[in-house]
C-alpha cells in the first residue's frame, strides 16, 4: 500500500510539470493582442449580464448580488487589456 501511494505522490507533480508546459505553449502560439481581445469580449459580456442582473432587465433568475459581483468582474476583465496596451 505504501508503493502506492508513494507512486501517486510522484505522479501528481509530473502532472503539474506537464500542464505547465502545455499551457505555456499555448500561451506562447497565440499573440498578446487576441489574448487582449478575448479578456475585452469577455469582459464586455460579462458586464452587460451583470448589469442587467443587477438592474432586474435579465429573468435569468439570478440575485442583483450576482449581478454586483458580475459587473465588477467584466469592468476588471476590460481594464486589463486597456491598461496593457496603454503601457
Amino acid at each position: 500500500m505504501a508503493r502506492s501511494i508513494d507512486a501517486r505522490t510522484r505522479l501528481v507533480p509530473m502532472l503539474d510539470e506537464i500542464f505547465d508546459v502545455v499551457i505555456g505553449e499555448i500561451a506562447k502560439l497565440v499573440p498578446d493582442v487576441v489574448w487582449g481581445a478575448v479578456f475585452l469580449i469577455a469582459g464586455l459580456v460579462t458586464t452587460m449580464l451583470g448589469v442587467t442582473t443587477f438592474l432586474g432587465v435579465a429573468a435569468l433568475g439570478w440575485s442583483p448580488r450576482f449581478g454586483g459581483v458580475l459587473t465588477v468582474v467584466g469592468v476588471l476583465l476590460i481594464a486589463g487589456p486597456l491598461v496593457a496596451w496603454y503601457r
